[in-house]
């Protein structure tokens, strides 16, 4: 997997995210999400999160409901390749 540099989002924390996201049954809550954040090395404040999480929706990757953040459903694992890459 290629490292999304996106400005404003710190190197690698794209990937965190769809890693988190990707080991959960049900839609994250951006609380959790930080705790796993940071857990895993990964510190950063709710702004840059939501900057992070902005990105993944605006490339199809994650989907946001009343219940969390969730990944976007697979038709295909390429494209989703192809679309975290874009970044």
């Amino acid at each position: 997997m290629t490292t999304a540099v996106v400005p404003g989002v710190p190197p690698g924390l794209v990937e965190a995210v769809v890693s988190i996201l990707e080991k959960s049954p049900t839609p994250v809550r951006r609380r959790i999400l930080l705790e796993e954040l940071d857990r895993r090395g990964h510190r950063t404040s709710l702004a840059g999160l939501n900057r992070t999480l902005q990105q993944c929706q605006n490339a199809g990757l994650t989907i946001e409901s009343g219940d969390g953040v969730r990944l976007a459903p697979r038709s295909d694992t390429s494209r989703n390749a192809v679309r975290l890459s874009s970044l």
